[in-house]
């Protein structure tokens, strides 16, 4: 009666709460409406899951999985992330997100991390109303700092590439070593452990070329160096 009272109002799609997760007639009469469904997970394994969706995806429609922990409020160490990865490697037509439960906002943001594509999170006005659910739902400046980390969050996830950004370069001399001389290097004196040095910052020979000098002789008196706060640098070897 509830589902049909709410697509008589025409919602754009339907959440299904974990209690009716292995409701299957209850599936199958909301699916036929044709509308996306978000469905929580909690208290179900694999096998009543894929019941679910079997049908979700008979019915033709887009859907998603939250994982869920129904334990009110749920401690950190029983939120279990990792079953997000189960969820998305079993179904893989699913968007995959998370119905949290606890009493902060981290988890919610460290789903995103760990491949949230949506987030769920109770939702008060009073945290000291009566009922089941206000002690851990977010108020509303709680609640707008959870939306404000999740999408520093979106952002700081970036590319899955490791390259060196552009930027980077800036910090690249001051960051970096090369190899610089310590001592003065007369003509066919040898580059030591004792006359050369791998510090900031990185002019000249990177550290890669170190072991390649190292016994090499120097071609010309004063090795052509050049004077940096006291330290002698040297750009290239014969």
């Amino acid at each position: 009666a509830a589902a049909d009272r709410l697509q008589r109002m025409n919602v754009p799609a339907f959440k299904i709460g974990s209690g009716e997760c292995n409701n299957y007639p209850l599936v199958e009469h909301i699916a036929s409406f044709g509308k996306p469904i978000i469905m929580s997970t909690g208290m179900n394994d694999i096998k009543s899951i894929r019941k679910s969706v079997s049908i979700m995806e008979n019915a033709g429609i887009p859907y998603a999985l939250l994982h869920t922990t129904n334990i009110y409020p749920t401690p950190p160490h029983l939120v279990r992330l990792g079953a997000m990865a189960e969820l998305k490697n079993e179904f893989t037509n699913a968007l995959i997100g998370l119905s949290d439960h606890t009493i902060t906002n981290t988890t919610s943001i460290a789903s995103i991390a760990n491949g949230a594509s949506m987030v769920e999170k109770h939702f008060t006005l009073d945290k000291s109303s009566s009922g089941p659910d206000h002690s851990h739902s977010l108020d509303p400046i709680e609640f707008a700092e959870m939306v404000k980390r999740i999408r520093e969050m979106e952002i700081a996830l970036g590319s899955h590439k490791k390259k060196i950004e552009k930027s980077e370069t800036q910090t690249n001399v001051i960051q970096r070593r090369g190899i610089w001389t310590v001592k003065k290097i007369e003509k066919g004196e040898k580059f030591t452990k004792d006359n050369i040095r791998v510090i900031r910052p990185g002019f000249g020979l990177a550290p890669k070329y170190y072991n390649t000098i190292l016994n090499k002789k120097s071609p010309v008196d004063e090795f052509l160096f050049q004077s940096y706060n006291n330290l002698k640098l040297f750009f290239f070897i014969k």
